[in-house]
């Protein structure tokens, strides 16, 4: 099982993002958590660009990440840190 293809194919049904990079910084944390069924994967940055998210707060558009990937987050990861943008608002942070 690839849990980053699951992530991408996950998010790409649900928000059909812009722009979406998935960041497994496990290694970072060797020994720190043993989840037993995805491997060495266990930490993870997300950032992910889509109009979906146009109009919720911070906040709002976290849970709907965590919902869309509820199962991965529960079963496979210890963390997932979330960098959630409009397309709008990812143009002004590349400036």
């Amino acid at each position: 099982m690839d849990i980053k293809k699951i992530i991408t194919l996950k998010i790409n049904s649900s928000l059909s993002p812009e722009f979406i990079k998935i960041i497994d910084f496990s290694s970072q944390h060797k020994n720190h958590f043993d989840n037993k069924t995805s491997g060495d994967t266990s930490h993870m940055s997300l950032i992910i660009v889509s109009d979906n998210f146009e109009g919720l707060s911070k906040i709002s558009r976290e849970r709907k990440v965590h919902k869309i990937l509820r199962e991965e987050i529960e079963k496979y990861l210890h963390s997932i840190r979330l960098k959630l943008y409009t397309i709008k608002e990812y143009s002004l942070v590349r400036r």
